[in-house]
């Protein structure tokens, strides 16, 4: 496994709609494959240090998803590995965490991000629950030497519990869920982001914390100085949206 650097700089190779998924445009699998592979290839050649594959195209997001889109994900992610000696993550929908240890378990990927790993929340698609407990027995059973990232507050939902500020949701994931990197992502922007990191870093000084979102060239030197890392997505694309391809320009704008 390739050793991990001082800095995470994590490319988002995100996927279109995939068959069997309401949205689906068509788009033949060869054709998936190809764009996913050629944006690894865009993002390892700009310097980052791991990439990240998501079905983030899928719409109505699902919380947990069907076998097909597991093993389409585990065929792209087979090939995205064996284009880029990036170590390779996976995020299966909003928070199907058994699912992506599955894939990466499958194709030897070192790490998968679970959104909501711990506690509840209500999303767009309705409640969702904690896979806390149903991702680590299936890590248990495989043996799988795979490393959980997990959001400390899923982005797009709000949390139920009341009271539930970011470093206690940031504890249960590691002490409950296990979790090996908090990701931290905040709408307001990098600056919340970095002081929640701040503020969680004292209660876990021994957990890398990265941002997870809203990470654009011009916050890229602050979440150096005040993150173990960042996930770079909709910034990846001219339109800063998920269909469009990653933009060789705009990806070296990241790296050093």
């Amino acid at each position: 496994m390739t050793e991990t650097p001082a800095f995470r700089l994590v490319g988002m190779v995100h996927l279109p709609p995939l068959p069997g998924i309401p949205n689906y445009r068509g788009t033949p699998l060869s054709e998936i494959i190809d764009q996913a592979v050629a944006d690894a290839v865009t993002l390892t050649d700009a310097g980052f240090t791991h990439l990240m594959i998501q079905n983030a195209c899928d719409v109505p997001a699902q919380t947990t998803v069907a076998p097909s889109t597991i093993a389409i994900m585990t065929r792209v992610a087979t090939e995205v590995s064996a284009a880029s000696p990036l170590p390779l993550g996976v995020n299966v929908a909003h928070n199907d965490g058994p699912g992506a240890l599955a894939v990466a378990y499958a194709v030897g990927a070192p790490f998968i991000r679970v959104k909501l790993l711990t506690g509840a929340a209500v999303g767009p698609d309705g409640i969702m629950a904690g896979c806390g407990l149903a991702t680590a027995e299936l890590r248990a059973r495989l043996g799988a030497d795979v490393r959980i990232w997990a959001d400390v507050n899923e982005a797009t939902s709000l949390p139920l519990a009341r009271g539930a500020d970011d470093v206690w949701a940031a504890v249960e994931a590691v002490k409950f869920g296990a979790a090996d990197v908090l990701v931290v992502t905040k709408d307001s922007g990098v600056p919340d982001a970095l002081d929640a990191i701040a503020r969680i870093r004292e209660a876990l000084p021994d957990t890398p914390l990265v941002v997870g979102g809203r990470v654009g060239p011009a916050g890229i030197a602050a979440t150096r100085a005040g993150a173990d890392g960042a996930i770079i997505g909709g910034a990846l694309k001219k339109d800063g949206g998920h269909f469009t391809r990653v933009d060789a320009t705009l990806a070296r704008g990241f790296a050093v």
